[in-house]
């Protein structure tokens, strides 16, 4: 094995390195090349789960708790799959275990609560493709509003909608991540969508794409 990762002062060894290529070295016991992973990766399930919870600390705990289990179960992962869909299994997973450990009312955050790289709650709504309140609706209204939307979803929809217009999947790869049919994937996406145009109907719309976009 090319012990390139390994040398000191050579952090970015493992750069060039494919998702796959990384794993392997950290089934091996190659720390820097799990350094290497985590650093390309924690953004995106941090911002899964913050625009599931809106609460940066229970993100944050909730992503370690991903990297611990992809660490822990190293020798699990095939190369055949997809490394983001195999990651991502692993972060609806431990979702699912929060769920059921909790079952309690999750509170909203204030919108200038800070996210990752300092972006608030607001900038982290506009990031969704959320279109700008319409005349005579305030900004700050309508961010709450679109938060208290999304936080309505039923959490099988939700998830759903999270993967598709915040980490960008497309419906095949939700349903290889979440175990389900591609067909329920579009038909939670659906509802979701549906449900959360009728419950912004009266402050303006969400522009999301059509149900059958992401083939």
């Amino acid at each position: 094995m090319d012990p390139a990762c390994n040398v000191q002062g050579n952090a970015g060894g493992c750069r060039g390195l494919s998702d796959a290529e990384l794993m392997a070295r950290i089934e091996a016991g190659d720390e820097q090349a799990f350094d290497s992973l985590v650093d390309r990766h924690r953004k995106g399930v941090l911002n899964f789960y913050y625009r599931l919870t809106w609460d940066r600390d229970l993100a944050e705990d909730l992503a370690q708790e991903v990297f611990i289990r992809l660490f822990t179960h190293r020798g699990r992962y095939e190369a055949t799959a997809r490394f983001t869909t195999y990651l991502y299994r692993i972060a609806h997973n431990c979702w699912i275990d929060h769920l059921r450990k909790t079952r309690q009312e999750r509170k909203l955050r204030s919108l200038d609560a800070g996210g990752e790289d300092g972006a608030g709650l607001r900038e982290s709504v506009e990031a969704m493709r959320v279109e700008a309140p319409p005349e005579g609706a305030g900004k700050e209204e309508y961010s709450e509003a679109v938060i208290a939307a999304i936080e309505s979803l039923p959490e099988d929809q939700k998830v759903v909608f999270v993967l598709s217009e915040v980490q960008g999947m497309r419906y095949a790869e939700i349903a290889e991540t979440l175990g389900i049919p591609e067909g329920t994937v579009k038909s939670r996406m659906h509802h979701a969508v549906n449900r959360l145009r009728e419950r912004l109907s009266r402050l303006g719309k969400l522009r999301l794409p059509g149900t059958g976009s992401k083939r």
